[in-house]
């Protein structure tokens, strides 16, 4: 049931999400470090479980492994914000604040 009326975003076809969702063991035989064999971005959720951004079918995936997935939003793909990214220069500069006043051992 897509809109139609969705456009392409760059090289990205128009509509594609990926969720954002907690990951939960629905029985004891199944381990949330099993979690990490699926190779997916993953923090941990203050109640216990998992936090992952996955696709419809990492969702899929983890369903048929027997984990409970508990979608929180749905958030739709798109470029980065050019502002966000930073140029060497930029992260140069933040280092350097971050790390002024701390001895510098070896190198230049």
């Amino acid at each position: 049931m897509s809109d139609q009326s969705e456009q392409s975003t760059g090289d990205l076809p128009a509509g594609l999400v990926r969720f954002e969702v907690t990951v939960h063991a629905r029985a004891q035989e199944v381990a949330l470090d099993a979690v990490a064999d699926l190779d997916l971005d993953r923090v941990p959720d203050v109640e216990g479980g998992v936090r992952l951004l996955v696709t419809p079918e990492e969702a899929k995936e983890l369903v048929e492994r027997g984990y409970e997935v508990r979608l929180l939003e749905a958030l739709p793909v798109k470029p980065l914000d050019p502002s966000l990214v930073m140029d060497d220069g930029q992260a140069r500069a933040w280092l350097e604040q971050r790390f002024q006043g701390i001895e510098q051992l070896g190198g230049s």
